[in-house]
């Protein structure tokens, strides 16, 4: 993390407007606040929190899909040709 990545809870409240846009073209999308030099938020751009909550959710559905891999039964699976069958009609 690079040291322009970190803003005092006081630089923040004096310069809110301008850090917003800073936020906005930085290549990280993310500043980290701090309090008495101990780091206590973060703001993020709406891009980077996207991308975030984005990748969560990806991660969270292949460990879905693992976890069915793993208790998945062939013996009782239909193919797809049956499955087609069962909705014609």
């Amino acid at each position: 993390m690079q040291i322009e990545n970190y803003l005092s809870a006081t630089a923040l409240s004096k310069k809110t407007a301008a850090t917003l846009d800073s936020l906005e073209k930085s290549d990280s999308g993310e500043i980290i606040i701090l309090k008495n030099n101990t780091p206590k938020a973060i703001l993020l751009s709406i891009d980077a929190y996207t991308a975030m909550q984005e990748e969560i959710e990806d991660l969270r559905l292949a460990a879905l899909g693992l976890a069915r891999l793993s208790t998945f039964a062939t013996n009782e699976a239909i193919s797809h040709q049956e499955m087609m069958k069962k909705f014609e009609a």
